[in-house]
């Protein structure tokens, strides 16, 4: 199967009822791979209902060690714990590390394995982020 099917990927997001991912982007000096606020037009709604700030590894880069993909987005924003609990508290702002994993039920493929490493677990706990796992079931013998 072409690694290009799979849409595993992993993001950290801050959400809140509106502000300004501008903002947040200057005061973290990242660029979001994606961010909208409140009452900006959605791909499913009409209106979204809450402002994001998100930063994503690229969807299909790595299927089997997804905790790769949780490092690659860890590693950017360790050395900014403090501007993002700043962020959370000013704006009054959730964090999450979104897992989106996508399973072959071929039994010829592999499946693919995650688990935190310390400093993984050091940036969830310091910054009272959630963890949210999505999991999706596909064939590729279909």
């Amino acid at each position: 199967m072409s690694k290009n099917k799979y849409n595993t990927h992993v993001y950290f997001s801050l959400v809140g009822d509106n502000f300004s991912p501008d903002k947040v982007s200057s005061e973290l000096a990242i660029e979001p791979t994606e961010s909208w606020q409140t009452g900006d037009k959605g791909k499913y709604k009409k209106e979204l209902a809450f402002s994001c700030w998100k930063l994503s590894t690229e969807k299909g880069k790595e299927y089997l060690d997804v905790d790769k993909l949780v490092n690659e987005i860890v590693y950017q924003l360790k050395d900014k714990i403090d501007i993002i609990n700043g962020l959370k508290q000013k704006y009054r702002l959730d964090s999450v590390l979104q897992i989106v994993l996508d399973i072959d039920m071929n039994p010829d493929q592999p499946t693919p394995y995650l688990g935190h490493d310390l400093e993984t677990i050091d940036f969830l706990f310091k910054t009272k982020t959630k963890t949210d796992v999505d999991i999706y079931r596909f064939d590729s013998r279909v």
